[in-house]
């Protein structure tokens, strides 16, 4: 038992001898797609739209293999309505959704010094900070139906659930420059275990995004004697 203990000490303080943080940036692109419960109406369908994914990064290498990972960054989460119902399929409404993101993960590494891979795993916060909608609506007279353009900025709503949290993973490459620059490329998953609607009281109308977003991003590795 003790030889078990001396043994996990010594892989403890190797690792917080190699241990090393970093600071980066990174931007890029997400898509988001909705799965939403039957309350919808049978016309209805939803569909992906793309928006941005820029914020900052940081991480703790633990050993040349481990590292713990953390990003802040502000996520458009969208999606579209679309009607179907005969003469309503030029009707749609794009949903515009601003995130704040705060996914906390765990960094596997491997392949050469320079060159390697990446896998995440881990968990996500985020909060809604802002709604948009924008698209096409219609009206109805006695002798013709029009369409008409609208674009506004809503309020929120006691049924939005803006407090949202779920899984986060993901691949990526990252590539050394020089000694403490790196560049890399990440390709992540965020998948909601929280609705963002809260439902009505006699009809749970839940809602779940799945964002995937592609990043580049460039990170800087503190040398070890400036953290003395």
């Amino acid at each position: 038992m003790k030889r078990w203990v001396l043994f996990l000490l010594c892989c403890l303080l190797q690792g917080v001898a190699l241990a090393q943080w970093s600071v980066g940036i990174r931007g890029g692109t997400s898509v988001t797609d909705i799965d939403r419960s039957h309350a919808s109406r049978i016309d209805e369908t939803y569909e992906s739209l793309c928006g941005y994914d820029i914020g900052i990064r940081g991480s703790y290498t633990i050993n040349p293999w481990l590292a713990v990972r953390a990003d802040l960054s502000v996520m458009q989460r969208n999606h579209r309505l679309q009607r179907h119902l005969n003469y309503l399929s030029p009707v749609y409404t794009d949903h515009l959704n601003t995130y704040l993101a705060l996914p906390l993960m765990a960094d596997f590494s491997f392949g050469a010094e320079r060159l390697r891979g990446h896998l995440l795993l881990g968990g996500f916060a985020g909060y809604w900070l802002r709604q948009r909608v924008n698209g096409i609506t219609y009206g109805m007279t006695d002798y013709e139906v029009f369409f008409n353009d609208f674009d506004n900025m809503p309020d929120f709503e006691s049924t939005d659930r803006r407090c949202d949290a779920g899984l986060a993973g993901g691949i990526g490459l990252s590539y050394c420059l020089v000694s403490h620059i790196a560049l890399s490329l990440d390709a992540l998953l965020y998948y909601d275990l929280v609705s963002h609607h809260k439902g009505y009281p006699h009809l749970q109308d839940y809602r779940y995004l799945t964002t995937g977003t592609l990043t580049f991003g460039i990170s800087y590795f503190i040398p070890r004697k400036e953290r003395q």
